[in-house]
């Protein structure tokens, strides 16, 4: 009996193993090249895969094939999403097993286990939902009154219990957010300074970058405590769409799209008074330095000057950018 399971096995083997251009079943085993898309982004590494000896077409094998792709996904998550351990520490902080937290973010308890395990990548909505909660982890008991006949009494109350113990939670002082705890109310009395006569978007999100760089520079912390990334049009503020939508719905900003010359023009203008009470006396004069070197720079302009920093030539796109590069930013020049 154990001699026809054996060469069952034998010939599934084969079977599976075989080359599909040739038919050839005499395979071996290198170091093979990956080039993976995965959601517009290019993932190489390299990885072992089977060969056939008779073309050196590769050739299906389920073992290798599946790491190969866990590893793309682990080096997507790595880079551009979130790596799985540190969504395990987001759930550990809050004291949750997994079924109440995939409750919470809504998921199913497998697409949780599939993130927490590497298998998969967290789709946009769940991205985004991740990302605030780490930020933000108060926002937790919204996202729970948010939806409230969802959950047990008993559930609810443990919710309640975690969310009231986050003090606890430890604050990632790093190099990305200049070793200081996001305070939105800076950052959006920062952007009632800048906008305090109209300014454009493109533009106001840069005098934000200098504005945290060269405090950082002159005292090792930023202003705002915002992390911020290299795209087309320069550094921005991380999630900087989420923060002019915040100050659009507590009224804080106008926003106005104007067409010009076959461009779209973004104004934003304060509709609050910029409360100063709030910065210390350094703070406000590197806005005033900002300002006034900036202030007769067009959107175009202020972003051609950031394309010859540091920060943002040696920083891949997409990519956070760390404060470490305002040593080489220099606006007296």
């Amino acid at each position: 009996m154990r001699r026809y399971v054996y060469r069952f096995i034998r010939i599934f083997m084969e079977e599976v193993m075989k080359c599909n251009i040739c038919g050839g079943v005499d395979t071996y085993v290198k170091k093979h090249k990956h080039m993976f898309i995965i959601k517009g982004e290019k993932i190489e590494f390299i990885s072992f895969r089977r060969f056939c000896k008779k073309c050196n077409n590769l050739v299906y094998d389920a073992t290798l094939d599946n790491e190969a792709s866990l590893k793309a996904i682990e080096i997507y998550n790595n880079n551009y999403g979130i790596p799985k351990e540190k969504i395990i520490e987001l759930r550990h902080s809050f004291k949750l097993s997994q079924s109440l937290f995939s409750k919470i973010i809504g998921c199913a308890k497998k697409t949780l286990i599939s993130y927490e395990q590497g298998r998969s990548i967290p789709n946009d909505n769940y991205l985004i939902l991740l990302k605030s909660l780490m930020k933000e982890p108060f926002i937790i008991k919204t996202l729970v009154d948010s939806n409230r006949n969802s959950f047990t009494d008993k559930e609810y109350q443990k919710i309640i219990t975690s969310s009231s113990n986050l003090s606890d939670i430890s604050f990632d002082a790093n190099s990305y957010n200049g070793y200081t705890k996001l305070n939105k109310n800076k950052v959006y009395n920062m952007i009632l300074y800048f906008a305090n006569k109209g300014v454009l978007k493109t533009k106001l999100l840069k005098l934000m970058f200098y504005a945290d760089f060269l405090f950082y520079k002159s005292s090792c912390n930023s202003i705002t405590g915002l992390e911020y990334a290299k795209i087309t049009y320069g550094p921005v503020p991380d999630n900087f769409e989420s923060i002019i939508s915040d100050c659009l719905k507590n009224n804080l900003i106008s926003y106005d799209i104007i067409y010009k010359n076959d461009y779209e023009n973004h104004n934003i203008k304060s509709k609050r008074k910029f409360n100063k009470n709030i910065f210390t006396k350094e703070e406000l004069d590197i806005l005033d330095k900002v300002n006034n070197f900036f202030k007769d720079y067009t959107s175009s302009e202020i972003v051609e000057y950031s394309h010859k920093e540091k920060a943002f030539t040696e920083t891949e796109y997409y990519k956070n950018i760390s404060y470490d590069y305002a040593f080489d930013i220099d606006i007296d020049k």
